[in-house]
């Protein structure tokens, strides 16, 4: 029996309650355990009842280690928790599991955590997952792996080795990128017999295709005993990740044909990678099948459904889906503002941001991104700065290098480059790759050779390989004359071994894919699409077309410059469409690259003369 009582005020909500007994303790416990994680306030009244807890005789291992837990749930309290821990006579094994799993929630108590770890007299396999996941959570996968090859060579934890460790170590060489060290890990799995779990089936499947070995992945996944909806659709988003669409769409079809149902996030994954590969009938095809079941009536999915619509260039769809919606959350909302911005339609963008803002809901960094990029694509400058300051002033949300990104773009388009220029040397996070070639590209529009050549410089040192930072800057010097400039990085480019993307646009009509490259005479249909565009090049010459040849690279004669420009990829794409879909359809062109001023003149001359809507998302 307990020598005295111990009364605890509790508040938020407000209760008290007299402990006389072990049981009574044990109730009070789990009705604070939510408390406390939940609010610091709650710190007293946990310190309270472990004061309680530590009256009682004899002292109680176990209701012992349910108070460690309670004061290892919150910071306030884990340094009562490892005071806790230094009293107890007897503390077991899962005594110190628990503080080292507490002290592993933060980075900055990983040390604390391996410190107490080693002082342990005896460890169990939840003893060691811990300390290996806590490794690889926190960005130190190799120390995580080194922690796994320790355990298997402790002859005391024998018993440790588990498929729970051997997830946790999986887990590790995946952070690690590290393939070779996953297969020793699939081996040992294998040898251990320990193979038969789910979840170690999983972890291998993912570590393989992390590391870049999808076939492998895809291997492990075949051999799975049982695979569920969720392992279907992680091989599925496995290939998507690596870019291998056809393989990803092929395998959802085999999915559906095996009977399995997929479930809101199957299809969100799905309609995520039509949206990347522009495949809108494909997209459509699932809104279909959604449609027909209860997971297309999730909000996560129907917000996907937005996005691919917005992506592949039908924002008549993509409202129509939102508005459907019943109640629209913040990522649907987000889809729609960024894709009126993507579109080239800020004042809708700006308008459903005012709309969102009015509907209650408290925007993120993103909705930002989305508002911020539609300023810039209107040319609204002082609307784009007020937005952007309000992000931290009105907000307290942290500017991003995204919103930086965006604003730089916006203030370089209109050729406000001393601003520009202030702001990147003031900003308070390391410019990315966005910005600078956000730069670069403003650079571009008005010639500005010194600011060009400083966002190169800085493209370089980030990705060095990538041709589009070497062809912009070329672009620019040629562009104000320099071709001895234009020739160096050109010689730069060879001795790297960098080549030029090729251009290249494409566009669905029938059951077909239709790819076009510069000049591209292959398609069948070549004659009749070059004799349609010498047609309307007339027409819109009458209607006070001229070339802009200063998008052509190359230092030669205008005519041959206006005729290189003649053929570029988008146009041929555009001449198809016109043939090839009906008249009351809009066409859609995609192309691989940023597409040129001259050429976005020339669409808009075409779409006045044949009275078609045509978008282009480059």
């Amino acid at each position: 029996m307990p020598s005295r009582a111990a009364s605890l005020h509790m508040k938020r909500p407000s209760f008290s309650v007299s402990v006389t007994t072990a049981s009574q303790l044990h109730d009070a416990i789990d009705r604070l355990l939510p408390l406390l994680r939940a609010d610091a306030s709650h710190a007293p009244a946990a310190r309270a009842l472990a004061a309680a807890a530590a009256s009682l005789r004899p002292p109680s291992t176990l209701l012992s280690n349910r108070v460690l837990h309670l004061l290892s749930s919150h910071q306030a309290t884990l340094s009562d928790a490892l005071a806790l821990l230094s009293s107890l006579p007897s503390p077991d094994v899962c005594s110190y599991n628990t503080l080292v799993a507490a002290l592993s929630r933060s980075p900055r108590g990983l040390a604390s955590a391996r410190a107490l770890f080693d002082r342990m007299p005896q460890r169990d396999h939840v003893s060691w997952s811990a300390i290996v996941s806590a490794h690889a959570r926190h960005g130190q996968p190799r120390a995580a792996l080194a922690f796994y090859c320790r355990m298997l060579q402790d002859p005391g934890s024998a018993g440790a080795d588990n498929e729970f460790t051997a997830s946790s170590a999986l887990a590790a060489a995946t952070a690690a990128r590290c393939v070779h060290a996953g297969r020793e890990l699939h081996c040992h799995v294998v040898r251990r017999g320990i193979d038969t779990d789910a979840v170690i089936w999983s972890a291998l499947a993912d570590m393989y295709a992390k590391c870049g070995h999808v076939d492998d992945a895809r291997s492990v996944f075949d051999r799975m005993p049982v695979r569920d909806v969720v392992s279907w659709t992680a091989m599925v988003e496995r290939y998507f990740d690596a870019g291998r669409g056809g393989e990803g769409f092929r395998l959802f079809v085999h999915m559906l044909r095996s009977g399995v149902r997929p479930n809101e996030f199957t299809y969100a994954g799905v309609l995520r990678a039509c949206a990347g590969f522009t495949s809108e009938k494909l997209g459509r095809q699932v809104h279909g099948r959604m449609a027909k079941s209860k997971a297309g009536d999730s909000c996560f999915a129907e917000s996907a459904l937005v996005h691919m619509y917005s992506k592949c260039g039908d924002m008549g769809t993509a409202m129509r889906v939102f508005e459907a919606m019943r109640k629209p959350d913040l990522v649907s909302w987000t889809a729609v503002i960024s894709g009126f911005a993507q579109n080239g339609q800020p004042e809708e963008a700006l308008h459903y941001f005012d709309m969102f803002l009015r509907s209650g809901f408290r925007p993120d960094h993103v909705v930002f991104v989305g508002v911020l990029s539609a300023c810039a694509h209107a040319g609204l400058v002082d609307k784009g700065l007020e937005v952007f300051h309000s992000i931290k002033d009105e907000y307290g949300i942290e500017h991003t290098a995204d919103h930086y990104a965006c604003v730089i773009d916006l203030l370089s388009r209109s050729g406000q480059f001393e601003r520009a220029e202030e702001m990147i040397n003031k900003m308070s996070v390391k410019p990315n790759k966005f910005l600078w070639a956000s730069l670069l590209g403003g650079c571009r529009i008005h010639k500005n050779v010194r600011l060009a050549r400083w966002a190169a410089e800085a493209l370089f040192e980030i990705e060095p390989e990538n041709p589009a930072t070497y062809v912009t800057l070329a672009n620019i010097y040629a562009s104000v004359g320099l071709f001895d400039e234009v020739e160096n990085v050109r010689q730069i480019m060879e001795s790297k071994g960098i080549t030029k993307m090729p251009a290249s646009s494409w566009i669905e009509a029938g059951k077909r894919v239709h790819v076009f490259l510069v000049g591209d005479k292959s398609h069948p249909q070549a004659e009749e699409i070059y004799a349609l565009l010498k047609k309307l090049y007339v027409k819109m010459r009458e209607e006070g077309y001229v070339a802009d040849t200063g998008f052509v690279l190359h230092d030669v004669e205008d005519e041959q410059k206006e005729q290189d420009i003649g053929y570029h990829s988008e146009r041929l794409a555009v001449a198809f469409g016109i043939i090839a879909t009906p008249g009351d359809s809009p066409i859609k062109v995609f192309k691989n690259l940023r597409i040129c001023g001259d050429c976005h003149t020339t669409i808009k001359f075409i779409s006045r003369i044949v009275k078609r809507e045509i978008i282009v998302r480059d």
